[in-house]
């Protein structure tokens, strides 16, 4: 049975082959739109199962893995910015708080028609960094929510993070592979960084 990544992160490809999985990637075509969910928990699980579901209605006998990661502040998401001034703004919100990454995923078993969906949820604490930084951090991170990225040590811009680091990547690997033993498909372990 084929396993397909409904997502264009490099990221989270690199993640799943260094766990061990061979995957195909065909990127979901749902654009995200604004929020009318009850909560932030609810719209996140929502973007992700609807990113699987379009790619599982064109796949007969497939897994699909989908996730969706989304930054929240006061009840506030930051997604991905829409260019360099957006970025600096999402970075000045950010500065220097403790705010949370929540990353949703839906995995759909399409021979059998089997969903399961799930979220973790990283607390992240930001360092204060001067404009001249953060119009340095701008000009880098626009394809990733909050518009930073924890993974590059050059990344100044975390302090620290509680839960899952992958998660803050934008895939709970630990999560995922609980997620994928209901289908009887194994896949290895990362060691977690922090």
């Amino acid at each position: 049975m084929k396993i397909i990544l409904a997502s264009a992160s490099p990221r989270r490809k690199e993640l799943l082959e260094k766990a061990g999985l061979n995957i195909s990637v065909k990127p979901s075509k749902i654009t995200e739109g604004p929020n009318t969910c009850t909560s932030v928990e609810h719209y996140c699980l929502s973007l992700a199962l609807s990113k699987a579901e379009n790619i599982a209605s064109t796949q007969g006998n497939a897994i699909i893995i989908a996730a969706d990661t989304i930054v929240v502040l006061n009840n506030k998401i930051f997604g991905k910015p829409k260019n360099i001034r957006d970025a600096q703004a999402i970075l000045s919100a950010l500065n220097g708080t403790k705010h949370f990454v929540f990353t949703a995923i839906a995995v759909i078993n399409t021979k059998e028609n089997r969903k399961i969906v799930d979220i973790e949820k990283s607390t992240i604490f930001t360092r204060k960094l001067s404009s001249p930084q953060i119009l340095m951090l701008s000009k880098k991170n626009h394809d990733k929510a909050g518009a930073y990225a924890i993974q590059e040590k050059s990344d100044m811009f975390i302090r620290r993070i509680e839960g899952d680091f992958y998660n803050v990547v934008g895939l709970p690997i630990n999560n995922l592979r609980k997620i994928l033993l209901e289908f009887n498909i194994k896949m290895g372990t990362l060691k977690q960084r922090h």
